[in-house]
């Protein structure tokens, strides 16, 4: 394990990605990648099961929920859990294990299997929006009194307000080398060190990519006046629909607004994986196909896990696992 690890501090820079905005997978994946002894059941496990804490984390700083409320929000919670392990985990196990065979030798990887990769990450992502605990939860925001509601819309305003100022302390240039010195890190915690020709690669893409921070927090500025006009007249009879069209929207709020540039980004990105698979050397090759071998076994192995949460079986809390 590597020098001066803190399971405490790791927690609370879990807490800091505010689950509640990011997928499940890119938390996950980023935080096991801080350095490579995460690789085994024992750790991953624990970091997964943080995941399910984070997420009541951020539900009671929200609000002082009352005892219906929460329970409200627990079962949902660990339908959500039971449904991620059981039928999540072991399709990134998959894809793992698909990557790994593909870039262990050289001119393996075509562009259409790098394509194919993303639009798989893409559909975990979509799966884990759709399935996230807030959208079975309309009720619960229906009983939501006043004063939760004011409390709670306080607290975004001055989330974003902090998370703005942040975004302002560094200049752009200062944000990409940032960037790429945390690339940098987490890639050679994993033995994988890449050269001058790969940074320089990184950070090329960096500078090809448009910057559209700005634009997101205007957006999300909007999203949330709005989420709290629909918030607010609960006695509509269309509160529900409502509830749930607005909420799914925060989700593509780039993608549909700003499509053009949105699209850019997603095809830059996608060109810089398949260049960078095809630059890696021998070793690189090996020392990235076997860490990536051994992570897909420990995420399949903790999939297999009996989960701590009762399942309900009731499909108003969440989704399904679907039996095999």
């Amino acid at each position: 394990m590597a020098p001066g690890f803190n399971m405490k501090r790791l927690s609370a820079k879990i807490r800091k990605h505010q689950i509640y905005r990011s997928p499940v997978v890119v938390v996950l994946l980023s935080t096991i990648v801080l350095t490579g002894c995460f690789n085994s059941k024992l750790v991953v496990g624990r970091l997964y099961n943080l995941l399910d804490n984070q997420i009541r984390d951020e539900f009671h700083k929200l609000a002082e929920f009352n005892d219906d409320q929460i329970a409200y929000f627990e079962k949902r919670v660990g339908t959500f859990h039971v449904w991620h392990r059981q039928s999540e985990l072991p399709k990134y196990a998959a894809l793992l294990d698909d990557i790994q065979r593909s870039i262990r030798e050289r001119d393996q990887t075509s562009a259409a299997d790098v394509e194919g990769w993303f639009d798989s990450i893409e559909t975990f992502s979509k799966s884990v929006r759709y399935c996230y605990p807030v959208n079975f939860s309309f009720e619960l925001m229906q009983t939501l009194t006043d004063e939760q509601v004011t409390f709670i819309e306080r607290r975004f305003a001055n989330e974003r307000k902090k998370n703005y100022a942040r975004y302002l302390e560094k200049t752009p240039d200062e944000r990409r080398e940032d960037r790429i010195e945390r690339v940098v890190t987490w890639t050679g915690r994993i033995g994988l060190e890449l050269n001058n020709t790969q940074k320089t690669m990184l950070r090329d893409t960096l500078n090809d990519q448009i910057s559209m921070r700005k634009q997101y927090y205007q957006l999300v500025d909007q999203w949330n006046k709005d989420l709290f006009i629909i918030a607010r007249n609960q006695e509509a009879a269309d509160y529900k629909s409502k509830m749930k069209v607005h909420v799914s929207s925060l989700w593509t709020l780039m993608e549909t607004t700003h499509n053009e540039q949105w699209q850019a980004n997603r095809k830059l990105w996608r060109d810089f994986a398949f260049k960078f698979v095809q630059s890696l050397t021998y070793d690189q090759r090996i020392q990235a196909g076997a860490w990536l071998e051994k992570l897909g076994s420990t995420l399949g192995e903790i999939a297999q896990d009996e989960p701590s949460f009762k399942v309900t079986n009731n499909p108003a809390h969440g989704c399904m696992v679907k039996a095999s």
